[in-house]
C-alpha cells in the first residue's frame, strides 16, 4: 500500500498552478494548437483539481471522527462479552450450554482454537488513503462482530437462569450496548462510502490519462521546450517544476 502523504495531492496542484502562471506569462506566444492546453481550458482544469482537493478534505474530517467514535463504541465489547459469559457460567445452566454461548464469545473476540497471525494495524503516520483501505478491509469484521454479539444477546434471552442483579449485564443495557455499536458502524460506513467517492473524484481529475491534470502537465512543458527550445530561459523556468502520481 501507498504511504504518499496526503500533501503530494496538494503539492501537485500547486505545482500545476505554477505551470499555468507561466504559460499566462508567454502571452499570445503561447498558443498551442491543441484546446486542452490552451490557457483558459489550464485554468479551468486547475480550478477543478482544487475543488476536488477540497472536497476530499470536507469527506475526510467527518470520516476520521466517525472512525474514532466507532472504535471507542466497539473497544469495550471484548470484556463486556467475557462479563457476560463470566455471569452465565456462575448459574446453574448446563456445560453444554456454557459451551455454546462460550464459542458465540469467541467468534465476537475473533479467538480461534490455534492461534492465527496478528493483522498489522493501520500505523500512525500513514494516509488517509491507507486508512480508508484498512476500514473498508475491516468492515467485514465490524459486521461480524455485531452479528455475533446479536446472536449471544438472542441467546441469553432464551436462557432462563440468566437473570443478573448488575443492570449494565440485564437486557435493556444490553440491547442499549448493542444499539450504540449499530448506530457508529453505520455513521462510519457512509463517511467512508463518501470519502472513497470524493477519492475516486480527486483521482479522476488529477490523475486520469491523457485528460488528467497530471498529464496534460506533463505536454504543456513539452510544448513550452517545443515553442521556446530545451535550453531555452522559459524552459528552465518550467522543467523543474515536479509533478509525482500519488493515486
Amino acid at each position: 500500500m501507498s504511504k504518499t502523504s496526503e500533501t503530494g495531492h496538494a503539492k501537485n496542484v500547486a505545482n500545476f498552478e505554477e505551470l499555468v502562471t507561466y504559460a499566462v506569462s508567454y502571452n499570445q506566444e503561447y498558443n498551442p494548437s491543441r484546446e486542452s492546453l490552451r490557457v483558459d481550458a489550464l485554468q479551468r482544469l486547475l480550478v477543478s483539481a482544487k475543488h476536488c482537493l477540497t472536497d476530499y478534505n470536507i469527506a475526510l474530517s467527518p470520516f476520521k471522527m466517525a472512525v474514532a467514535e466507532r472504535e471507542t463504541a466497539f473497544e469495550p465489547l471484548n470484556k463486556f462479552t467475557t462479563r457476560l459469559v463470566n455471569a452465565l457460567k456462575a448459574t446453574d445452566t448446563s456445560t453444554q450450554m456454557d459451551n455454546t454461548v462460550q464459542s458465540i464469545a469467541r467468534k465476537i473476540k475473533g479467538e480461534r482454537a490455534t492461534p492465527k497471525k496478528k493483522v498489522m494495524a493501520v500505523q500512525q503516520g500513514e494516509t488517509a488513503d491507507v486508512i480508508e483501505k484498512e476500514i473498508s478491509v475491516a468492515q467485514t469484521s465490524y459486521n461480524n462482530r455485531l452479528e455475533n454479539f446479536s446472536k449471544l444477546f438472542v441467546q441469553l434471552q432464551n436462557i432462563p437462569q440468566f437473570k443478573p442483579n448488575e443492570v449494565e449485564l440485564q437486557p435493556k443495557a444490553i440491547k442499549a450496548f448493542y444499539d450504540n455499536m449499530v448506530e457508529k458502524n453505520n455513521a462510519a460506513i457512509l463517511t467512508t462510502v463518501a470519502l472513497s467517492n470524493a477519492r475516486i473524484a480527486r483521482n479522476k481529475v488529477l490523475y486520469e490519462p491523457i485528460i488528467g491534470m497530471l498529464d496534460i502537465a506533463f505536454d504543456t512543458k513539452v510544448y513550452i521546450k517545443s515553442l521556446y527550445g530545451a535550453r531555452s530561459p522559459q524552459y528552465k523556468q518550467v522543467g523543474g517544476i515536479q509533478f509525482k502520481s500519488n493515486k
